[in-house]
């Protein structure tokens, strides 16, 4: 088919995580309240590898990485209030919580890639005092995730809140280590598909291997513990061509957080009139 002959975008890979992440959170918001195929969900553990991936891309194609990076960071703290305000003042129907933050995530990653290298770099050069404020920059949110984890029952609400929204821990954010690992090693392997598409198998077999206990039945691996159906993004990943494509950035940075919001509105609509 044409399409695989020339490959996919950068905003086709994005567009299509969308379409994907649109059915995964139509779940996540109107289970419970109206009958959803269970399809949905598996066709969501598509999204955010692709997104992962593009973030990784980014930082090689990016013409200023701190613009970049604050970008995301901006992106993050914005989303983790409004989850806020949305989980004080207009909780899931269905119960659940709107806890979704993948930019957070998507800083983390971009963080570790940078500092990572230049600690590298400076170590290699024999800048010992610049490595060293690189490597501890790379340790502290790592320390603080742990730092917080221990003081959860202790911190006052308001301060903890505070921390979670201002600061990314990595141990808390949307997907934790291994999404952040995930996105490193994307980075790595840049421009080489077969290292990629074998890092990202490995990946996924490392996944299935954690979340499903290894308890192979039909419910297990297809009802409940599916994450390890990410691998399905990995044709997808193979497809980039390593073209941006169209633009529509602010697009993308838009619509993640409006359309769980619009979901919302509709999962209070729909209940209302049960």
């Amino acid at each position: 088919m044409d399409f695989i002959k020339k490959g996919l975008t950068s905003f086709d890979l994005k567009l299509l995580a969308l379409i994907f992440m649109t059915f995964d959170h139509i779940q996540q918001m109107l289970i419970g309240i109206i009958p959803i195929p269970f399809w949905f969900g598996i066709i969501g553990r598509i999204s955010a590898p692709i997104f992962i991936f593009m973030v990784a891309e980014g930082m090689y194609h990016t013409r200023n990485r701190m613009k970049y990076m604050s970008r995301l960071y901006i992106a993050s703290i914005g989303m983790a209030l409004l989850n806020n305000l949305a989980n004080t003042y207009f909780p899931m129907p269905n119960g659940g919580m709107i806890i979704n933050n993948i930019f957070a995530t998507m800083f983390l990653i971009t963080f570790f890639i940078h500092f990572g290298e230049k600690t590298i770099v400076a170590f290699k050069e024999h800048k010992l005092g610049q490595g060293l404020l690189n490597l501890l920059a790379i340790l502290t949110p790592i320390l603080a995730s742990f730092i917080v984890l221990m003081s959860m029952e202790t911190l006052p609400l308001w301060v903890l809140r505070i921390v979670l929204v201002a600061i990314p821990l990595p141990l808390l954010v949307e997907g934790g280590i291994l999404w952040i690992a995930l996105g490193i090693g994307f980075y790595l392997c840049h421009n080489n598909k077969k290292h990629m598409g074998l890092f990202y198998t490995v990946f996924c077999i490392i996944t299935f291997y954690l979340t499903t206990g290894m308890i192979f039945s039909v419910d297990n691996l297809f009802y409940i513990n599916y994450q390890w159906l990410m691998i399905l993004a990995l044709p997808f990943l193979l497809l980039y061509n390593g073209q941006k494509g169209k633009g529509m950035r602010s697009f993308f940075y838009i619509y993640y957080p409006a359309h769980l919001y619009i979901l919302l509105g509709v999962a209070y609509l729909i209940n209302g009139f049960k």
